[in-house]
């Protein structure tokens, strides 16, 4: 056997083999015999059957399987052993030529880590939110679970306030002829009146109007794809307006509970039963919450400016590996199986830049990690179950590291996500981090956003 290992691009290398029918003979009459041990052929015994019958009839299957298994035997010797080379990724054979009782030809195309070369990032600036939770912030979400346990009352010839819930049946005017359009009409339409979702025209229309009005109003056409509570889904034209007649069949207020030891008690389930106490941990929570979406974000934004600073090649075997892994999501998402629809082609061209980035980012924090010397100690471990086992009095952190160390996987997982928490807080120490508060930073994406359209194609 002949093999040759050649550089095809900056991280893509291929091996080159050659082998004689003598070299895979051996391989290739095991194959056969175990073949011959299930087949069960007429005027011969189970077992028993001429190894040139099992050929004939098997052959040039068992041969392509033995020849890949062959190939890839020769991969594990020529590049996996090899100290000089680190392949990455699943290799692809990109030829193979064999027929039985022939020569063999095959080409093993693998990736390996490009070089990268980490930038001095100290005057590269990102932002970062910074916000602390008020006692407005507190009262807002005080406020919205009042309203998500309120009751329901109706209300007697009185007219609709703001926050009130109706319910209308919506019929499509034809305003040429002053009449109805068949077939075009929602009954039985229920929301609250400040619903963010519903039309402006629809909602101003609305209020003050009571229990068994009917009116007129003009909506302006919603895209097809975008239908909030009162936006039609029929489609009759381009125009910008349409007329509609609006029919009031119930109006309802909210009745909200007032924010007492038996409200307290109702939505925590028993935990709390002090409202002060409860006031303090809503604090806490929300502060959590936007904590986590501060360092989320400021994780984004690494990511983006080291992609951006660090153009670097991406192995096809590694952008395979990360579509491969979407394509498990969906099935994932669907119990096991891929959609009867699902165009599988068609996904992984739409995925692709998406994976190929995911792909660049891992090699880029690979290579931190390598250069800082970033590892995951014991101490970091226990930090993390002590952390999941945080206010579970049900389940302690030894339980949970056991849960985690019966499957290999996760706890590959869990040291995986350690060390990217080890290179993003290295990363933050080093960029040039420029605090923002929540309405800077909301007018900074908004900029953003608005450059991004500017130059889309």
């Amino acid at each position: 056997m002949d093999t040759t290992i050649s550089k095809a691009s900056p991280v893509e290398y291929e091996l080159e083999l050659h082998a004689t029918a003598e070299d895979i003979e051996p391989k290739l009459k095991e194959a056969l015999k175990e073949q011959r041990k299930h087949m069960d052929v007429q005027g011969f015994r189970k077992g028993k059957v001429p190894l040139g019958l099992v050929k004939k009839m098997h052959g040039e299957t068992i041969g392509y399987k033995v020849a890949e298994e062959f190939v890839q035997d020769a991969f594990e010797t020529e590049v996996e052993s090899n100290d000089e080379i680190e392949p990455l990724g699943q290799p692809t054979i990109t030829e193979l030529d064999y027929e039985i009782d022939e020569d063999l030809r095959a080409v093993v195309r693998f990736g390996v880590r490009p070089e990268i070369d980490l930038q001095d990032v100290s005057s590269e600036q990102i932002s970062r939110l910074e916000h602390e939770v008020s006692e407005e912030d507190v009262e807002e979400e005080i406020e919205r679970l009042r309203t998500e346990e309120a009751d329901l009352l109706p209300m007697e010839d009185e007219p609709a306030g703001e926050e009130d819930f109706v319910n209308i049946d919506l019929q499509r005017i034809d305003p040429q002829t002053d009449t109805p359009i068949i077939g075009d009409k929602d009954e039985d339409l229920s929301f609250f009146l400040d619903d963010d979702r519903l039309k402006t025209e629809l909602r101003e229309a609305l209020v003050g109007r009571k229990a068994g009005d009917t009116f007129r109003v003009e909506l302006p056409q919603e895209p097809a794809h975008d239908h909030g509570p009162g936006g039609p889904e029929h489609d009759h034209g381009d125009e910008e307006d349409r007329l509609y007649e609006v029919t009031v069949n119930d109006v309802k207020a909210r009745d909200l509970p007032p924010f007492d030891e038996a409200f307290v008690r109702r939505v925590t389930e028993q935990e709390f039963d002090d409202p002060e106490a409860f006031r303090d941990e809503i604090h806490r929570q929300l502060q959590s919450q936007w904590d986590d979406q501060a360092r989320e974000m400021v994780q984004g934004e690494i990511i983006d400016k080291m992609l951006e600073l660090h153009p670097v090649p991406v192995p096809e075997s590694v952008i395979e590996t990360y579509l491969d892994s979407f394509v498990r999501q969906v099935e994932q998402e669907n119990d096991g199986e891929l959609p009867d629809d699902f165009d599988e082609e068609h996904f992984r061209n739409r995925n692709r830049r998406e994976a190929e980035k995911q792909g660049r980012w891992m090699l880029i924090r690979d290579k931190i990690i390598e250069e800082e010397g970033l590892e995951v100690s014991d101490e970091d471990m226990q930090a993390f179950f002590a952390e999941q086992a945080e206010g579970d009095d049900e389940v302690s952190a030894q339980q949970i590291e056991q849960f985690y160390r019966q499957m290999p996987q996760m706890m590959d997982r869990v040291k995986q996500q350690i060390l990217s928490d080890k290179v993003y807080d290295l990363l933050i120490e080093r960029f040039d981090v420029q605090p923002k508060s929540r309405e800077e930073f909301e007018e900074e994406m908004q900029q953003q956003r608005q450059a991004r359209q500017s130059v889309a194609p």
